[in-house]
């Protein structure tokens, strides 16, 4: 039999901490979420920079752009499937933006070390991975990981900076799978600003995150088998896709209806 370790990643971590219990109906029950033209959006922007910079550089035009990102959407749209052609154009002009801002700010040879790369470590007994967008290697042989965000720009730079759980698995992960290569920053790029939130590694900071990871992947391990997600009730059960299961959320939303 082939041994397979328990496994989770930083968007799991931050749903449990959001919410026990969504964490329990998405990733334990595994129940179906509607489909989500936000998601739709981020899907076909990442794929469509993948495939532009895996082209040569001397190919990659903005009409090689276009072209990706189109093919993108003819695949990929289950969000608009019952919605009108003009929704899809506001939704798909969004994007469009979005990759001309990326490409009149990336230097046209740029060669990155990896793209669209699975990275993780073990914590203790569990192992935390996911995959970042792209890594890329300075001049003195370390490494910048760069994640690509479709969403707006927080308000609150350095509560994202003090709360992310995904930056310090995916340095710790860049180090490792690249051979022990220091990474410097990663950074959390903004794609229709082209703003980032940018976090420099370093041992201490480093140490102190793994921490925090490590804590939060063996509470939700022991959740898990002690079959235990309350709900935690907050402004986020307005967007959850299963207040209708959760009495909790319910209730909260109502009390919330009847407050104004």
């Amino acid at each position: 039999m082939i041994e397979t370790r328990p496994w989770t990643s930083p968007s799991r971590l931050r749903l449990f901490l959001d919410c026990p219990r969504r964490y329990d109906f998405a990733h334990v029950q595994k129940l179906p979420t509607m489909p989500s033209p936000h998601l739709d959006l981020g899907n076909n922007v990442h794929a469509a920079l993948r495939d532009w910079l895996r082209m040569p550089p001397a190919a990659r035009t903005w009409d090689a752009l276009l072209d990706a990102y189109r093919a993108a959407w003819r695949t990929n749209r289950p969000a608009f499937l019952r919605r009108s052609r003009d929704e899809l154009k506001e939704w798909g002009e969004r994007g469009i933006a979005m990759l001309r801002a990326f490409a009149a700010a990336t230097p046209p040879d740029l060669e990155p070390l990896a793209i669209e790369k699975w990275v993780g470590a073990q914590y203790g007994e569990i192992a935390v991975r996911g995959r970042v967008d792209r890594v890329d290697a300075l001049p003195d042989g370390s490494l910048v990981v760069i994640d690509y965000k479709t969403g707006k720009f927080p308000q609150d730079v350095k509560r994202v900076q003090e709360t992310d759980l995904a930056a310090p698995v995916y340095a710790r992960g860049a180090h490792e799978t690249f051979a022990g290569a220091p990474v410097a920053r990663v950074e959390l790029l903004y794609l229709s600003t082209m703003e980032r939130v940018v976090f420099v590694v370093d041992d201490a900071w480093q140490a102190h995150k793994d921490v925090a990871v490590a804590t939060l992947a063996a509470r939700v391990r022991e959740a898990e088998a002690a079959s235990d997600f309350p709900a935690q009730p907050s402004g986020l059960c307005k967007t959850c896709d299963f207040r209708a299961r959760c009495p909790e959320g319910k209730a909260f939303l109502d009390a919330l209806r009847g407050d104004r």
